[in-house]
C-alpha cells in the first residue's frame, strides 16, 4: 500500500522588535509551534553576531522552502509598516508587492498579537482585506489550533458529505417549521403552545364503514398512527426542555390544555386522544428518569390534579387525570388486524412505534412500572387504585426489557444512590421511607392484590420482588 510522504512544514516568523517583554511573548509562541512540529525561521535563533538582519529577513520572506510566514501585528509592527522603517519596512515592501500582484496567494498569514492601549487591533494598510488570526482573542486556545491546521494545511471546517433530500418534504409547513422550532432551543412554552394548536388543527378523517372487520381495523390504527408524529415532537421538547427552571409548569399548562379539549370531543376522536395523553405520560417519565429529574417526577406523580367538566370541577389524582383504560376500538382493532388475542392491542402498538432510538423499549417498561410502583408507594393510603403499567407484560426476563427496571431496583439498596435519587420519593429519609414500602409489602404478599392480565401468568413487576424493604438503603 502507497503512503504519503510527511513533509515537515516551515514557517518564518516576522515580529517588530517592540520590547523586550513583547519579545519574549514571541518566542513563546515560536516555541510552541516547534513543539507542535512545526519547523520555525526566527532572527533570535538563526542569526549570528555580525550578520546582517535585513538580508537574513529577505531571504527568508523569498525562500520558496518556506511555506509560511507568520506576520504578527501589535501596534509597532504597523506604523514600521505603514512608514516602511527598518527591518518591518523593507519587509514589508516585498511582501505588500506579492500580495498585491497576487490576491490569492496564502503564503503569508497576518496574526493579530497584541492590542493598543485602547484595545484596538492595528492593521497594516496593505493587510487590511486579508484573513487573519486573532490570538488575542478570548477564544485564543481555538485560534491558535487553526492557526496550526492551516500551516499543516488542513481544513478548519471540514465541509459534510451530501446528504439526501430532507425527510421532511413531504409533511406539512406547519409541522416542519415546528421541528425546527424544537431542534433550536425555542422557549418550551411557546412551543408546546405551537404544538397544542397543531393537535387541534389536526384532521384525521372519520373512521370508515364495511363489512370487511380487518379493514376497518386498519383503518383506525391508521388514525392513531397520525399522532405518533406529535407524540415524537412531545418527546423532544421534553428532551431538550427538561432542565429548564419553569419547564413543570410549562408541561402541565399543555395537559391541562389538551385534557379540557379532549373533554368535548366524542366517540373514537376522544379515545385516540385520551390514548394519547397516556402514552405521552409515561414517555415524559421516562424522559425525567433518564435526565434524572426525580423531584419533578415527584410532583407529577402526587400533586393534585383539577377536572373541569361542564362547569363542574373535580379534585383527582395522577392516575385519573392521565390514564385511560385502554381497551376500547383501537385495542380491539389491533387485536383484529393482526389476528392475534394480544392481552393488550394498545400496548402492542406502543411497543411497535416505540420512538427509537431516543427512548427504547426497555425505558418505556420500565417508566411505565415505576409510575405503578411510585402510584402504591406515595399516593394517599385511600387511593382506590393503583395505576395498571400495561407494558409489564414486554419486561419479561426473557426479551432483556426487564433488565432496566431490575436495576433501579437493586440501585435503592445503596445508600449513596438513595441519596440521589431521595427526591423521587419526596426528600423521605431512607427510614421514613421503609415505612411507605410496607403498603406495598402487603400487596406483594396477597396474590389476589397483584396487578395481571386476566389471561397471564406473570404479575406487573414490583419493586420488592427484587429487594426487600430492610434492604432499602442498607449498604453503602
Amino acid at each position: 500500500m502507497e503512503t504519503k510522504e510527511f513533509r515537515i512544514p516551515k514557517v518564518f516568523i516576522s515580529y517588530s522588535w517592540t520590547s523586550p517583554e513583547y519579545e519574549e511573548k514571541v518566542l513563546n509562541l515560536a516555541r510552541r509551534l516547534k513543539t507542535d512540529g512545526i519547523d520555525v525561521m526566527i532572527d533570535k535563533w538563526m542569526l549570528k553576531p555580525g550578520n546582517d538582519n535585513i538580508n537574513f529577513m529577505e531571504k527568508c520572506v523569498k525562500d520558496t522552502s518556506i511555506d509560511y510566514v507568520l506576520i504578527l501585528l501589535d501596534k509597532g509592527y504597523t506604523e514600521k509598516a505603514n512608514k516602511r522603517e527598518g527591518g518591518v519596512g523593507v519587509e514589508t515592501q516585498i511582501i505588500s508587492k506579492e500580495v498585491y500582484e497576487d490576491v490569492d496567494q496564502r503564503k503569508f498569514i497576518p496574526i493579530i498579537f497584541d492590542r493598543n492601549e485602547n484595545g484596538e487591533i492595528d492593521v497594516p494598510i496593505y493587510l487590511r482585506t486579508r484573513f487573519y488570526f486573532d490570538l488575542t482573542r478570548d477564544d485564543v486556545e481555538l485560534q491558535y489550533v487553526n492557526l496550526v491546521k492551516t500551516i499543516y494545511n488542513k481544513p478548519v471546517y471540514i465541509e459534510p458529505k451530501l446528504g439526501p433530500p430532507p425527510t421532511w418534504l413531504e409533511e406539512s409547513t406547519n409541522d416542519v417549521v415546528l421541528k425546527f422550532s424544537i431542534n433550536q432551543n425555542k422557549n418550551e412554552e411557546e412551543t408546546l403552545n405551537e404544538l397544542l394548536c397543531n393537535i387541534k388543527g389536526s384532521k384525521f378523517g372519520e373512521r370508515i364503514t364495511d363489512v370487511d372487520k380487518v379493514k376497518i381495523a386498519s383503518n383506525d390504527i391508521e388514525i392513531y398512527n397520525k399522532t405518533i408524529q406529535y407524540r415524537n415532537l412531545l418527546v423532544d421538547i421534553f428532551f431538550n426542555s427538561c432542565k429548564n427552571e419553569n419547564f413543570l409548569d410549562n408541561v402541565l399548562d399543555f395537559f391541562n390544555n389538551l385534557k379540557k379539549w379532549i373533554f368535548k370531543k366524542q366517540g373514537y376522536e376522544k379515545e385516540i386522544w385520551s390514548l394519547f395523553m397516556h402514552e405521552s405520560f409515561i414517555y415524559l417519565i421516562a424522559v425525567l428518569q433518564i435526565k434524572r429529574c426525580y423531584k419533578e417526577i415527584f410532583i407529577l406523580i402526587t400533586k393534585t390534579y383539577f377536572l373541569n367538566r361542564d362547569g363542574q370541577t373535580a379534585e383527582c389524582n395522577s392516575n385519573d387525570y392521565f390514564y385511560n383504560t385502554c381497551d376500547g376500538i383501537l385495542n380491539t382493532a389491533v387485536k383484529i388486524a393482526d389476528d392475534k388475542n394480544y392481552y393488550t392491542g394498545v400496548g402492542n402498538l406502543w411497543i411497535k412505534n416505540v420512538y427509537e432510538p431516543k427512548i427504547s423499549k426497555a425505558q418505556l417498561v420500565a417508566a411505565d412500572l415505576l409510575i405503578y410502583n411510585l402510584s402504591i408507594v406515595l399516593l394517599d393510603e385511600n387511593t382506590q387504585w393503583y395505576w395498571f403499567p400495561i407494558l409489564y407484560i414486554y419486561g419479561s426476563p426473557y426479551n432483556n426489557n426487564e433488565l432496566l427496571f431490575k436495576e433501579f431496583c437493586f440501585k435503592l439498596k445503596s445508600k449513596y444512590e438513595y441519596s440521589k435519587m431521595i427526591d423521587l420519593f419526596g426528600g423521605i429519609s431512607s427510614e421514613n421511607i421503609k415505612i411507605k414500602f410496607r403498603k406495598m409489602q402487603k400487596i406483594k404478599a396477597d396474590p389476589n392484590d397483584r396487578y395481571r392480565y386476566s389471561e397471564a401468568f406473570e404479575r406487573a413487576y414490583l419493586i420488592l420482588d427484587y429487594i426487600k424493604v430492610d434492604e432499602i438503603a442498607s449498604l453503602n
